[in-house]
Parts: structure tokens; C-alpha cells; sequence
């Protein structure tokens, strides 16, 4: 047998890549910086300089430097992670990454399963810039870019005009001019044959989410190759998070398979509800709000920040969500097996004092009081206090008068439980709300994306109400016009069902070319619940071919998945291209394998259920079942409970995980909302596990 190399490693603290190399069994020493107790480094085959477990990048004692650089010399194989200073190079103070990308430039070094101009990404890292004038001018393995393709960099010519697409490998002493531009964005590479530095933390790639996960799998599984001349495992690391994309019933014709994915989604839902409580989003039982969810930055030691605003719209939302869980857990569906999940002692009394709690938040907190021009308005946060976003002042008033609404049903029903008082609370708040609304609305049924309180007086109302706001958006107001539609069938207020009908009308006389945020998947979902309700209300033929219309459109970008892709026909999105600076859409090209969970997919289980309730055909039931059954392959099963039971925003169904592009200022691939995402998501699913009980009501 022969005998292993022994590995020097050098570094402050424990790290994924530690854990992977002492689990391959290779054989090493472990110093920490400042601790080197030999008079020399001979003894070992290779060296290892790993600084990504601190922000701060090492800086070898002159001591070490010697032992070091005399191993450098001498031929011996040492990578450098992160550290401020080897051989010739010295690097500028550390930065962030978070609206860079990696891609993979070379060609002369092969590793499985990544190509030229791929994209990876390392989250919001940190890296340090070498200078260019003391590093090697080769082609780097990786490289940094500020791109916004999806999986590919968009601009391959910018590959070839640097030399880093192959055509110019051999030329790449006379493009050292080109070259120069762009040294300090190399993110890995050989600055001698002997040397390979990382540029960026990497240490901790698995619990920091380094995306694609294989990909990076294989970046590190090269490098520990190459380090101790051994085949290394990269397995024996427990992946930080995993989705069930390959375990989820897909069959559904049949009937044993149609429960088991009945069991899929309810377990679903329990993860999804043990996440508000284990993760820490909902706040003293509700009485002091909900969190907005997780921010999409992820550092290099893998904390991901809280977002701590009490917006109306995820209070509204979320709330919801523990009214539906009540009712379940009251109705006694057997379709969810709580005991292989966790145990779960709570009453379904919880889940509705939890639920009116939140309720609370918005109408005696959130809402203007004042008798005055203001009255009703829902405020959009504890920090946007004059502030309104019809859109999520709807998603705060809906939840509410969904909950009059079953509750009005379900008393009436012999099958339940226990029965549910009927319950109007809170109705005249909702009422109040929508006439807010409803003064602040053109003529044409539609509002301007936003109203700010000091820009508004009796006047100001007077124009926005005497003239077209002619803003035919479903991101905008689609979810207003189902608020007023749903206002209308608990209070029978004409008003609220002819400004819904009317807005409607406007949005579908432009569509499919209605004003688009961020794509036209986006559009057509946020479509159909309104939809659903205004055919519901009317009971109109063409506003039921509306239904159909924007739904059989929506196939179109449909994924073997259930999920559906983010597309823009003409790439007429505003919020496109704007990366680092705005809101950005994930959408980089057609085609692109990407599902986006914030803006598109989280209204589908509520809008297909609901369509199923209004339509009573088959067909939207079966949509539902294909969106649940892919919602609970996707959900984020994890040891950390922050993310655990939720779903991020943006997903990729080739890769089967949380990835894409970076470029949203805000909410990112891994922006977590808790009411836009899983508490729409999480609603949607349980409402579809009632629909025995549910459609009844319609």
C-alpha cells in the first residue's frame, strides 16, 4: 500500500472543506496562523492555506512567510485560499460580491461537467482583488463577472475579446494589454505551476450555498485532487439543504399514487408551518406582527439576514395561512401525517388566535383612523407609514374577508368538528379600506402603482378619480380588483363589483401587451385568481373565456415540472437589465430554465384552486394538483430551521435548486417572503386539500 502524503493546512477555524478532507481520511496537520511549531515545512507533500473562515483574509507572520516561500520555491504544491499575500502577489482590501458571478474561463483545465462561460455563483461573498502588476497574466479558472445570464455568461464575446473562450490561448502574451483590464477580477487560477490561489472565500462553499451545488462540488473536488494527488469524495459532506424533486409522486393517473402526493402536500404544509414558528417569522404568537422573510444575502460563514419590516401585505397573507392550517387541523383531514414530520401538540385554537393577532396588526395598527381624506388607507409598513400599494393592501384586506367568508359557510355545515362562529370581524375595516381604494381609482378601473400620503389632499383624490390612471397591470392591480370582487360578495356594495368589472376590462383590452414588471409569466399568473372571481361575480361568459384564455396562454411556458418558466415575449418588462440597481426580474433569455416563486409560480395554488371553485371543471383542479405536486418537490428541506419548510425565490428545474441571477437589489434567488411565498404558497395547498368542503361554498 502506499503511503499517504501528509498535508499541512493552515487556517483559523473548522470549514466544509476541513470536514471534507478529514472525512476522506487524509492524512494532515492542522496549524493555525501565528502557531507553525516546525523549523520547516519539508516533511509535508503539499500545502494548504485555507482564510476564508474569516472576513479577514490572512496575513502570514514574517516567519511563516519564510517557511512558506521556501516551500514555494522549492516546487511544492500550495493553494492559497484567501490570503492577502503569497510569492509576488498582494491583493487590495476584501470587497463583496453579491451582484458579481463567477465563470469559468479556461481551457487548458478540465473539470467535469462545467464549460467555458458557465456561471457560478458564490453568493454574497467576499473576494480580494489581486493587483495586476504583481500576479500572473494566464487564463484564470474562474473569474468574476457582472452578468445577468441565467446559467451562461450572456456575452461570449467579451470571453473572446479577452482570450479566455480559447481562440486566443496561444496569444495571450499579445493581448496582456486586453488582459491587464481585467487581472484583478481573477477569482482562481495557477499563478505558477506549483501555486493555485483563491481570490475569494470558499471554505465554507456548502453551508454558504455556493450555487450550482455540483458545480461547485466538482471546483473543490479539483482543487483537493490536485492538492494531495488523491480521489476525493465529495459526498461524505451532508448537502446544507436539499429539495425532493425526485421523490415526489408524478404519476397521477393513478389512485395510489394521487394519495401518496396527498400526503406529499400535506406533509408539505406542515413543514411550511412549523418554518413561521421554528424559524422565528412569526412574532410573540402574531401579537407583535410577522416578519418580511429572509434577505437574499448569504455570507461566506452561511448566516443569511432577517428582513425585519411588519408589512401589511405578508401580516395579511400569513395570517391567512394560519386560518386555513385552523380549519384543516378542525376538519379532521387524515391526509397528512404529522407524526413522521414533527410533533405537533398545538390545538387548531392556536393557529386562529395566531391568525387574528395578525389580523389585529392591520386593522388596528396598519389602518388610518383619521376621519379625513386618508380614512381606511392601509398603511404599507411600520416604515412606509403614508405609503399604499393597492396590490398589498389588497393581500392585507383578502385574507381577512376570506375568513368571514368561510366562516359565514361553515357553520351552516354538519361534517365539521367543531363548529366555526360565524365571524365578521374586522369586515367593516376591509369595507374601509377598499372605498380608500376605491376614491383614489381612475376612470378607467385602474390605480397608479402607488399613492404617498404627502402628495395627496381632497383635491389630488378629486383628479386621480376624474381621469384614466391607465395603468393596465396585473402586478399592480390585479389583486385590487379581486379584493373589490370579493368585497362585493360579502357586502353587496355596487360599487366595489363596477370598479372591479371595469378595471378588469382595461387590463384584458390590453393583454397580452399589459404593463409587465418583471415578466410576462408573472402577468398572466397574478391573472388568474381575478379572474376566477370576476366570472364567480358576473357569472359572464366572456369574462369566463378571459379565464380560459390567459390560462391556456400560460401552458406555453409550462416545464416537465408542473412549474412555469419565467418568459417575456419582446422583452417588454421594465424591470430587466437594471442589475445591482433596481428591482430586477430573474428572466435573462427565453427558454432559460427558471421558476420564480416571489412574483409568478406563488399565486398559482391559490388562483388554480379558486378557479376550480368558480369554474367547477376539472381542468383547474388538475392545474392545481400539477403546481402542489411541484411546490412539494421544491420546498427547502434543511438542519437550518430559518429556511427549512420555506421556499426561495428563485428556483432552477434543471439544476433542481435555488439559483439564478443575482441582479435584484432586494430579493434575489434566495430571498425568502414569508407572506408572498410561503404563506400564498402554503394557503393555496391547504385550500386545495379542503376542496371537498371548500367548493361548496361557491
Amino acid at each position: 500500500m502506499l503511503e499517504q502524503k501528509k498535508i499541512a493546512i493552515i487556517t483559523e477555524k473548522d470549514s466544509d472543506i476541513l470536514k471534507v478532507l478529514r472525512r476522506n481520511n487524509i492524512d494532515m496537520v492542522v496549524f493555525e496562523p501565528g502557531q507553525i511549531h516546525c523549523n520547516n515545512l519539508d516533511e509535508f507533500h503539499s500545502i494548504a492555506i485555507l482564510g476564508g473562515v474569516s472576513e479577514t483574509p490572512v496575513l502570514l507572520h514574517p516567519r511563516e512567510r519564510l517557511l512558506i516561500e521556501e516551500q514555494l520555491k522549492k516546487g511544492k504544491k500550495i493553494f492559497a485560499e484567501y490570503c492577502a499575500s503569497i510569492g509576488h502577489i498582494y491583493c487590495e482590501p476584501p470587497v463583496r460580491t453579491r451582484f458579481e458571478r463567477l465563470t469559468f474561463c479556461s481551457t487548458k483545465v478540465t473539470i467535469e461537467g462545467i464549460n467555458v462561460g458557465d456561471l457560478l455563483d458564490d453568493q454574497c461573498g467576499i473576494r480580494i482583488k489581486p493587483y495586476p502588476g504583481f500576479c500572473s497574466h494566464n487564463t484564470p479558472i474562474l473569474q468574476y463577472v457582472f452578468d445577468i445570464g441565467h446559467s451562461k455568461i450572456q456575452d461570449m464575446q467579451y470571453m473572446e475579446n479577452t482570450g479566455y473562450a480559447g481562440t486566443a490561448e496561444n496569444k495571450e502574451n499579445s493581448q496582456d494589454i486586453q488582459n491587464m483590464k481585467n487581472i484583478s477580477e481573477r477569482a482562481l487560477w495557477f499563478n505558477q505551476e506549483n501555486l493555485l490561489i483563491s481570490a475569494f472565500c470558499l471554505a465554507n462553499y456548502n453551508r454558504a450555498r455556493f450555487a450550482p451545488k455540483l458545480k461547485f462540488k466538482r471546483v473543490v473536488q479539483f482543487i483537493l485532487k490536485w492538492l494531495t494527488d488523491s480521489d476525493i469524495d465529495m459526498d461524505v459532506l451532508e448537502e446544507y439543504y436539499y429539495t425532493n424533486m425526485d421523490s415526489i409522486h408524478y404519476n397521477n393517473t393513478n389512485t395510489d399514487s394521487i394519495q401518496g402526493l396527498a400526503s406529499d402536500i400535506g406533509n408539505s404544509v406542515i413543514r411550511a408551518m412549523d418554518w413561521f414558528d421554528r424559524g422565528g417569522i412569526v412574532l410573540n404568537d402574531g401579537k407583535d406582527g410577522v416578519l418580511e422573510g429572509l434577505g437574499t444575502e448569504i455570507y461566506p460563514d452561511g448566516e443569511q439576514r432577517i428582513c425585519n419590516i411588519i408589512r401589511n401585505d405578508c401580516v395579511g397573507e400569513v395570517s391567512l395561512a394560519y386560518f386555513m392550517y385552523s380549519l384543516l387541523m378542525n376538519n379532521g383531514k387524515n391526509d397528512m401525517d404529522k407524526s413522521n414530520i414533527y410533533n405537533n401538540d398545538k390545538h387548531h385554537n392556536y393557529y386562529r388566535t395566531v391568525s387574528d393577532n395578525l389580523a389585529s396588526i392591520n386593522f388596528d395598527m396598519l389602518q388610518c383612523k383619521e376621519q379625513n381624506e386618508f380614512h381606511g388607507m392601509m398603511r404599507w409598513s411600520q416604515e412606509a407609514w403614508g405609503v399604499c400599494y393597492q396590490d398589498d393592501a389588497a393581500r392585507a384586506v383578502i385574507p381577512q374577508m376570506l375568513k368571514c367568508f368561510y366562516s359565514r359557510g361553515m357553520e351552516n355545515m354538519h361534517d365539521v368538528k367543531n363548529t366555526v362562529i360565524r365571524n365578521d370581524k374586522y369586515l367593516s375595516e376591509c369595507t374601509y379600506a377598499l372605498d380608500f381604494l376605491v376614491k383614489t381609482t381612475g376612470t378607467d378601473g385602474t390605480r397608479p402603482p402607488r399613492t404617498d400620503n404627502i402628495h395627496l389632499d381632497p383635491e389630488k383624490i378629486r383628479k386621480l378619480a376624474g381621469e384614466p390612471a391607465n395603468c393596465p397591470s396585473a402586478h399592480y392591480n390585479a389583486y385590487y380588483l379581486a379584493a373589490l370582487l370579493l368585497g362585493y360578495k360579502l357586502t353587496g356594495k355596487e360599487k366595489f363589483k363596477a370598479v372591479a368589472v371595469k378595471g378588469m376590462e382595461t387590463i384584458m383590452a390590453s393583454y397580452p401587451d399589459t404593463i409587465r414588471e418583471h415578466s410576462q409569466t408573472q402577468e398572466y399568473c397574478r391573472l388568474i385568481l381575478p379572474l376566477s372571481w370576476l366570472y364567480w361575480v358576473t357569472g359572464e361568459v366572456k369574462h369566463r373565456d378571459w379565464l380560459y384564455m390567459v390560462t391556456n396562454d400560460l401552458q406555453e411556458f409550462k416545464h416537465e415540472s408542473g412549474a412555469y418558466l419565467e418568459w417575456d415575449e419582446g422583452y417588454k418588462a421594465s424591470m430587466r437589465n437594471n442589475a445591482g440597481k433596481y428591482e430586477n426580474s430573474l428572466l435573462a433569455s427565453n427558454g432559460d430554465p427558471v421558476v420564480d416563486l416571489l412574483y409568478s409560480n406563488n399565486w398559482l395554488p391559490i388562483g388554480f384552486i379558486q378557479a376550480y371553485f368558480a369554474t367547477k371543471d376539472i381542468y383547474f383542479k388538475k392545474l392545481w394538483e400539477e403546481t402542489a405536486r411541484f411546490m412539494a418537490a421544491a420546498q427547502i428541506q434543511s438542519r437550518d430551521e430559518k429556511i427549512n419548510g420555506a421556499w426561495a425565490r428563485g428556483f432552477d428545474v434543471e439544476f433542481m435548486e435555488v439559483f439564478g441571477s443575482p441582479a435584484d437589489v432586494g430579493w434575489g434567488p434566495w430571498a425568502i417572503e414569508s407572506g408572498w411565498t410561503v404563506a400564498e404558497i402554503t394557503s393555496g395547498l391547504i385550500m386545495g386539500l379542503m376542496e371537498d368542503k371548500l367548493i361548496k361554498f361557491y
